[in-house]
Order: C-alpha cells, then sequence, then structure tokens
C-alpha cells in the first residue's frame, strides 16, 4: 500500500500566496491521487490553524518542529510501506504523470531542464531518508533518478508567479 503525502505547509513568501489554494491546490491533487487509486491521502498542513482548510485526513505539524525536514522525518516515522510525495505546487501533475510515478520502483522524478524533483520523490517500503545537510534534497540522495521521458513537464513546481 502506498501513502500520498500532500504537502501544504503554508503561504510562499515568493508566491505571495498560499499555494496549497492555488491553481486548485490540494483539492486537486486529492482528487488526483484518489483518482490514481491511492486509499490513504495525508495532507501535511503547516500549523493547526491550518487543518480546517482541507479535507480528508490532515496533520499538522508537531510543535518540535521548524523546518520541512524535521516534519518529514516525523511523518516519515509514522507510516509503513511507500511513500509518494506531492508538493501543492504540482499544478502540471496529471493523471498519467502520477502513475508513472507510483508505478515506479523509487525514486526522485528529473523535471524537463533534467534537475531532481524531491518534493515529488517516491519512496519504497522499508527505504529511510537520508541525514539532512541543511537541505530537502540530501533526505533523499539515495534514490535513484527517475526520467519520466515525455511526462517529466509534469514534474515541476512553481516559486514564483511568473512561472504559472
Amino acid at each position: 500500500m502506498v501513502t500520498v503525502f500532500i504537502l501544504a505547509g503554508g503561504n510562499s513568501k515568493r508566491m505571495g500566496a498560499d499555494k496549497a489554494l492555488m491553481e486548485g491546490g490540494v483539492k486537486h491533487l486529492h482528487a488526483l491521487a484518489s483518482e490514481a487509486g491511492v486509499t490513504r491521502i495525508i495532507t501535511l498542513c503547516g500549523e493547526s490553524e491550518r487543518v480546517a482548510l482541507f479535507e480528508g485526513e490532515v496533520w499538522p505539524d508537531p510543535p518540535h518542529t521548524t523546518s520541512l525536514h524535521e516534519v518529514l522525518q516525523w511523518a516519515f516515522g509514522k507510516i509503513e510501506g511507500a511513500i509518494q510525495l506531492i508538493p501543492c505546487d504540482a499544478f502540471q501533475l496529471q493523471l498519467t504523470g502520477l502513475r508513472k510515478l507510483l508505478s515506479s520502483e523509487g525514486g526522485v522524478p528529473l523535471d524537463e531542464q533534467r534537475r531532481r524533483q524531491p518534493l515529488l520523490a517516491n519512496c519504497p517500503p522499508g527505504w529511510q531518508l537520508g541525514t539532512s545537510s541543511g537541505d530537502i534534497s540530501s533526505l533523499f540522495s539515495s534514490l535513484q533518478d527517475l526520467d519520466l521521458g515525455g511526462l517529466s513537464s509534469q514534474m515541476k513546481n512553481f516559486n514564483t508567479p511568473n512561472e504559472l
């Protein structure tokens, strides 16, 4: 069984808005994961005040965490089996791309510029996060690259309004 974590921690300073609520946001990604056959979808929402923004299973960050890598370490420790990450700004992700990720044996997809997108990582059962060196990429450094060919255009996240 695979668990999807939708990463929806809060406002983006560079985007100037809450990416979890833009372009269909978490609601769209939740529906996409359901359509792909995922039965457990957990939205990691950030502060507890954000829980009411989302439907389904929603986990606020525990009080002891101060960064995304700490939240991921905590959340991964609570789940057995495969985990698929989806950031709330995966605005171009479609069913074809998600199904390809879910059917992989694990890895970090490459976007159109062949950059690794660790927040779309597919983490196989038994795999453990690496040690963080202060950036998210280091947590997923032991996972292989996933070259999804023509689907690589779906493996992008957005950080500024002019990227939309």
